[in-house]
Order: structure tokens, then sequence, then C-alpha cells
């Protein structure tokens, strides 16, 4: 028997945050074990497991293809009524559309306003404004723009919101969504969509919502929809999928599933085709200075008057001359004399900003803005461009761990920060490079023992005197598998052998490592040549002033991103209060960097 054509085109992973239950790599291996030879992740509002997604479909044989889940709204109102659309990237235009896209969903949510309690969203013009290079999907059956709609008994209106969907995307980029996740009202729902797609003259495309790659994993996305809303399972049950057919089900299953529709499940296939946006190959990002054709002449003439200064009637002046030759023959090969450039750009305005903060009067003055550390302090071009503050060739350090002509990475340059010259640095950077063209990289917490069994044990109704002690029983990083006899041992075996705190050490076991929210790094940094949020969604965070990219360092490294480590040291601040201290009392002003590696 031939293969079922069905392609999954809307699936959501753990990364949309407390809705999905399985990681984009779980969702990969899981299509690769179906046979699945594509499959989309659509995300609520963001790509924060895009690359990820894509790098582990790869692996794995299976074709990514790239997308989200939009939420739109559908009026003006200040408390507007709000709808999902369903957007797959077609081509590079219709990447960049999305990213900015979800950029402006999520721009207001950190305004102050109560504007749907700070939810992204953007209004369904501007999704219309930005159409080119994505295919729409008409939404899920609950929310989905359309199909929510018929849920309402609003026909009429779902009918003139199609229309607009097909005045923005076209016949060839609009599909009416069709789902099935056995509800009462399921077949008269997709009967009426497939005749709306008729009239429209658009094909109908079906799709399983899912939200967890194992039927398994259902009893865990119920508890996370509880955690969500902050409210016990009971109360959650109208907003829970109420059994396991968000799953991602075989392609036979899927056939079966929708066999009153065949031409909508034949139709994944034809659109999946289609869609050869690829996220690994296909993004173009460059870093300021990547391009400059003069930058390897820059760097050299830089870093010979400076070695000329800091040499002068040194015993080492010829052989720190062969080190700096030898380094900037490798920056060449490696073309990363723009890296350097930058980094140094970048230390100057710390210079600035660590004048203004410090004072021109002050003990502190003396002192370098910041300092660099690990293996890039084994650099001559990073001592002389002021990266590092350690001379290489007097304390003889092998050069070659931090540059080597087989690298196939960017370096790693650590550059440490008294914390308040820091804050005011980041924002400083946004202003010089601008706020579309810089962001800090992202960061996801992940649930751990402690914060799962705070979290699903109030979803579970347990008693919260037990659930505390349970959780301050189980360390911070402790282990999935160790869960249930720890909390035996806080709270006594036959009490742990009760159904309820049962299901708690299974779904907290289950739970572990996967994403609870999203939040920043906390110092890294990426710069764009071109704006970023046509390479990534950039979204405001909690602290004025700043934003993130919707990846995390990790595929920031796999997309190619320059990342730059501004870290603030408390202990360098503790150091520049005992400077000043020391100015106070002793009338001594030291320059640390300059202490001679000697002097013990």
């Amino acid at each position: 028997m031939a293969a079922s054509p069905y392609i999954e085109l809307h699936a959501h992973s753990a990364f949309s945050f407390l809705d999905g239950a399985s990681t984009p790599t779980e969702l990969a291996a899981r299509a690769a074990a179906l046979e699945y030879p594509a499959l989309a992740l659509t995300d609520h509002d963001g790509l924060w497991g895009s690359m990820e997604f894509a790098h582990a479909c790869k692996g794995y044989g299976v074709k990514p293809i790239t997308g989200a889940e939009l939420t739109v709204a559908l009026s003006r109102d200040a408390e507007p009524e709000l709808a999902h659309l369903t957007l797959l990237v077609e081509e590079a235009a219709g990447y960049r559309n999305l990213c900015r896209l979800l950029s402006a969903a999520h721009s207001h949510t950190r305004d102050g306003t109560q504007r749907a309690a700070g939810r992204p969203w953007v209004p369904l013009d501007a999704v219309l404004d930005r159409a080119e290079g994505l295919v729409c999907l008409s939404g899920c059956a609950r929310d989905g723009v359309l199909a929510g709609r018929f849920e309402r008994g609003e026909r009429a209106r779902a009918a003139r919101l199609g229309d607009r969907l097909l005045g923005a995307f076209g016949r060839d980029r609009l599909r009416v969504e069709l789902q099935r996740p056995y509800e009462r009202t399921d077949r008269a729902r997709n009967r009426w969509l497939d005749g709306l797609a008729e009239r429209l003259g658009v094909p109908t495309v079906a799709s399983g919502n899912v939200h967890f790659h194992s039927r398994a994993r259902s009893r865990l996305q119920d508890a996370f929809v509880a955690v969500r809303e902050g409210v016990g399972l009971e109360d959650s049950e109208p907003l829970r999928r109420g059994n396991r057919s968000a799953a991602l089900a075989s392609r036979e299953g899927m056939a079966a599933r929708f066999a009153e529709h065949p031409e909508a499940v034949a139709e994944t296939a034809r659109l999946a085709e289609r869609l050869e946006f690829d996220l690994t190959q296909d993004l173009g990002y460059r870093y300021p200075g990547s391009e400059d054709t003069g930058a390897d002449r820059r760097l050299a003439e830089t870093c010979r008057v400076l070695l000329a200064e800091r040499y002068v009637g040194s015993a080492d002046r010829p052989k720190a001359e062969q080190r700096l030759e030898d380094e900037l023959a490798i920056i060449r090969h490696l073309r990363l004399s723009g890296f350097f450039l930058l980094h140094r750009d970048l230390l100057e305005l710390a210079r600035e900003v660590a004048l203004e903060v410090r004072g021109a009067d002050s003990a502190r003055s003396v002192l370098p803005p910041g300092r660099g550390r690990g293996s890039s302090v084994s650099s001559i071009v990073c001592y002389l461009t002021g990266l590092s503050h350690v001379d290489p060739v007097k304390a003889d350090l092998f050069a070659g761990r931090f540059l080597n002509p087989e690298a196939t990475s960017m370096p790693d340059i650590d550059l440490d920060f008294p914390r308040d010259i820091r804050e005011r640095l980041i924002p400083r950077v946004h202003e010089r490079y601008g706020a579309e063209h810089s962001a800090l990289v992202a960061a996801f917490p992940t649930y751990r023992p402690r914060g799962a069994v705070r979290d699903l044990g109030k979803a579970l109704g347990l008693p919260a005197g037990e659930i505390e002690r349970a959780a301050r029983s189980l360390g911070f990083h402790g282990e999935a598998n160790e869960i249930g006899e720890i909390v035996a041992g806080a709270i006594g075996d036959e009490r742990a052998r009760s159904p309820r705190w049962r299901a708690l050490i299974a779904l907290s076991a289950e739970a572990h490592g996967l994403p609870r929210h999203a939040s920043q790094h906390p110092g890294g940094m990426v710069i764009s040549t071109q704006p970023l949020v046509d390479v990534c969604p950039v979204v405001p965070v909690a602290m004025e002033g700043r934003q993130i990219v919707q990846w995390d360092k990790d595929s920031c490294a796999d997309a190619g991103f320059l990342k730059i480590d501004l870290l603030g040291l408390g202990m360098l601040s503790a150091v520049e209060r005992c400077v000043e201290e020391i100015d106070r009392v002793r009338g001594e002003r030291i320059d640390l960097s300059r202490i001679d590696l000697a002097d013990v």
C-alpha cells in the first residue's frame, strides 16, 4: 500500500511555552520514525525553537518547514478580539516578513498597557500588508480566524475575513485549514469551511495542531495549560485538549482522520514541496565590518603602531613582531579582521561609558573599562587592541588555543565589566548600532526538579505545605530519575504512593529540561549589518532599554551570528571599590592591569 501523502504543517514544541510538551528534537525524531519526509514547526508567536528544529530535522533526514502561529487582532478596541493564523515561509522575503510581524507582535508586551494582558498580537491589517513570501493557513479549530468565527455562529463575518485574506495572499498562497480534534462540531465545521474554500476558490489543507510528539505526553500538556493559567486542573478543563489527538500521528492515521476530505490531505504534500526556504542556509547574516575590504589593512596598521609603542626598548619586541605577523596572517585567512575591529570599537565605546560612570578624577579612572579573560588573553592582537591586559609574549602563552587556521567558528572573547559600567554600556550599544541592528541573546530557563514540583504540584491541587517541603528537599540541578526517591523521603513513602503524588513525580520527570519561558542571556549581544528583525524576531524584555533576539546562544551560533559577551562581574566591582578605598586611605592610585606578573 502506498504511503499517505499527509505532511504535518501545524505543530507546536515546548517553545510554545507552557503549551507544547515536546522538544523540537523529539518532534523531529518522531517524524523520522513515522517516515515523514517533511514537518513544519509553528510555535505560538515566535521562532524560539526554529533553528534547533531545523538542524534536528536535517540530522534525521526530515525537511524542516519554518512557520509560526500568529495571534492577530480582529478589532481596534483597547482590548481587541484575538484569533490565530498559521503562517508558513515559502521564500526569503516571507521569512523577513514573518520576523517583522513577530517582532511587532511583541513590541507592546512591555509597555505597561493592559492591552490583552500583555499578550503578543498584531493587527490583521499588518499581516495583510506583509503577505509576500508567506503561505497563510486560516488557523486552528478553536481560535482560527475562520473556524473560530464558525464556532461562535459568526459565519457571515468569517466569510468577510476570508475575502480579506484572499485579497492579500491570493489563491496561490491562501489555504483554508481543516482540523479534527474529535470535538462535537468537527464534521459540521469542516464541511462549512470546505464550502467557504470553494467559494473563495482556494484549496483546503488538513492539519493536526500537534502539541506533543507522543500520546504519552498528553497529561503533561494538560498540566502545562493549568500552570499557564494559574489554576488547578479541574478549573482549566475548558481550555485543555481533552484527548490525545494533538500527538504527532502516523501519516496513514491522519489520512484516515480526514477520510471525508482526501484533497485536504493531498494538499499538505503539494504545499510542503513548495516551501523551499532553508533556515540553516538562507539567512544571509553579516556583522558590521565583515564586508569591509579595508579591514585587513586597518587592523594591521593599528596593531603595528600599538606594538611599537608598547614594546619600545623591550627585548621582547622581535618576538612580539613575529607573533603579530603570524596572528595577522591567520586572521586574514579566517577573514576575521572586521571581527577584531568591531570588538575594538565596542571597547572604545566602553571607555566613554566608563569615564561617564567613574568621573575623570576618580581613582578608578586609571583602570581599563573592562577586562578580557579566557583563551583570548593568549592573543597579541587582543593585547594590543586593549581586549586583553596580559602580555602573551612576556607570559609565554600559547596562541593556538584562541586562534588557529583550522578554526570553524568565531573566536570567543569574553569581556568582563564592573556592573555599573555594563548597565550603561548595553543601552549605549543599542544607540550606537541602532535598535534594529543589536539585541541581547535569549536564554530559556528550563524545568528542574524543584521548579517542576512547585508548578505541577499546584496544578494537581496538592497541599501547598507538602509541595514546598518536597521541593526544598530537591536540589536546584537534580536529575529527573531522582525525583521519586527524594520526594518519598520528604513526605513519606505511603503518601508518595497516592495517585496525585505519583502523577506529580511522573510529570516532573517528563517536564525536566523543557523550557518554561524566555529570558535574557547575562551579556551575550548580537550586532548585525542588516536589520536584525529581518533575520530573527527581536522582542523587548522587562529591563528598560533592552531587547532580545528569539534564539539562545546555541541557535545564534548555528545561525552564524557573531555573539559578543559583555559580562557584568561582581568581583570587578568589588575590586574597583577597593581601589577607591586605597586612594582614600593612602592616597595611592593603583592600575591593576600593570602589576608585574612576578610581583608576589
